[in-house]
């Protein structure tokens, strides 16, 4: 069945039993039998069967590539940002794409994972070489492993294959001293990169997420933003805004020209890395991302002592994930533990001689 073809699906019946049939441009007329006699269950049958015949049919033994093709189209319309899946993609398909589900073994992802370190980034000029991170890696064998499970709902194979994945790296420790984010905002003279900044250390939004925001989402009267709901694992949050940055909103708000808060001579902005990363070396700082902010906004709520419960709300993560990333920067980290131990100090004075006396 092509793509692009909707095919209408009806009741007929033959000899008193129901029966769905369609056009299909490339078979012809189908006809199955739905194997009863009463038209509600008829109805009921045919409406499933028209879901199962609307999604790819299963090819006899699919390679990789073919099920990669299928769960990007399939995912297409779900997801905030295709591009990603769609960079995973083509490095799994450049490796492993003549490959079948049941070729992926432990040793095959680990050998894939050696390649692409070898690799490094791709899409750079012919003689240039960039290494590329564990992060990336485990992002696209995260991708395949959800590849295959698609490829076991649509009953494309049995069974999913196990997808190893490298070992995650540790959490980015990198955030900004009071000192380092003023210098960063001083040196930016932009409105919409000034903005962008101000938005995700006070409210520790992800870069999507603010430039994904629109002036709809911004209440200024009751000083409340709402980032809407994310995709995936991304959790998104409504949070309020401190004064620094309703004074920002409000200005920006006035001059608006579009829909979107972040916008550039009367044009949304798509993305923002690029600006920021001139304005960081501007500020002579080193290893300086957008999602930095983000990790310096949940740095300061912790050292300041705020519940991580609130902290994880803030961000829109788990609690368990704010207090294995950011737990260390607490005043109270693990203080219940040391209390407990700190109740039991060692004999002392006379009876710590005592002790001694008769171990000698």
């Amino acid at each position: 069945m092509s793509e692009n073809h909707v095919p209408t699906y009806s009741l007929a019946v033959r000899s008193g039993y129901f029966y769905a049939q369609w056009w299909d441009p490339q078979k012809g007329k189908r006809r199955i039998s739905l194997g009863t006699k009463d038209r509600a269950a008829a109805q009921r049958a045919l409406g499933q069967l028209m879901a199962g015949l609307t999604s790819p049919e299963p090819p006899d033994r699919p390679s990789i590539e073919k099920i990669m093709g299928e769960y990007l189209h399939d995912r297409r319309s779900r997801v905030a940002s295709i591009a990603t899946l769609e960079h995973a993609s083509s490095a799994l398909c450049e490796h492993l794409g003549y490959l079948q589900p049941d070729n992926l073994t432990t040793q095959v992802c680990r050998a894939y994972a050696d390649k692409r370190r070898e690799q490094g980034k791709r899409g750079l000029p012919q003689g240039q070489w960039r290494p590329l991170s564990d992060g990336t890696i485990i992002r696209e064998l995260v991708t395949l492993r959800a590849a295959m499970r698609w490829a076991v709902r649509e009953k494309w194979i049995d069974s999913a294959p196990t997808i190893e994945v490298p070992r995650a790296p540790p959490p980015r420790e990198r955030w900004l001293t009071h000192q380092e984010a003023n210098r960063l905002i001083g040196v930016t003279d932009t409105p919409h990169v000034q903005l962008f900044i101000l938005m995700a250390l006070f409210t520790g939004a992800r870069s999507g997420a603010i430039l994904d925001l629109r002036w709809d989402q911004v209440n200024l009267d009751q000083r409340i933003i709402s980032f809407g709901r994310g995709t995936g694992n991304k959790g998104r949050s409504i949070v309020p805004m401190v004064p620094q940055l309703h004074e920002a909103l409000a200005q920006a708000a006035e001059g608006r020209t579009t829909d979107w808060v972040i916008e550039y001579r009367g044009e949304r902005i798509y993305k923002i890395k690029t600006a920021f990363n001139k304005r960081v070396a501007k500020a002579g700082l080193e290893d300086v991302t957008p999602h930095t902010l983000r990790h310096t906004c949940a740095t300061w709520m912790v050292m300041a002592g705020v519940p991580f419960e609130m902290v994880a709300k803030f961000l829109g993560n788990s609690v368990e994930m704010i207090e294995r990333v950011y737990g260390h920067h607490s005043p109270d980290w693990l203080k219940k533990a040391t209390d407990a131990l700190s109740v039991f100090s060692g004999p002392r004075g006379p009876d710590n001689q005592k002790c001694e006396t008769e171990k000698n």
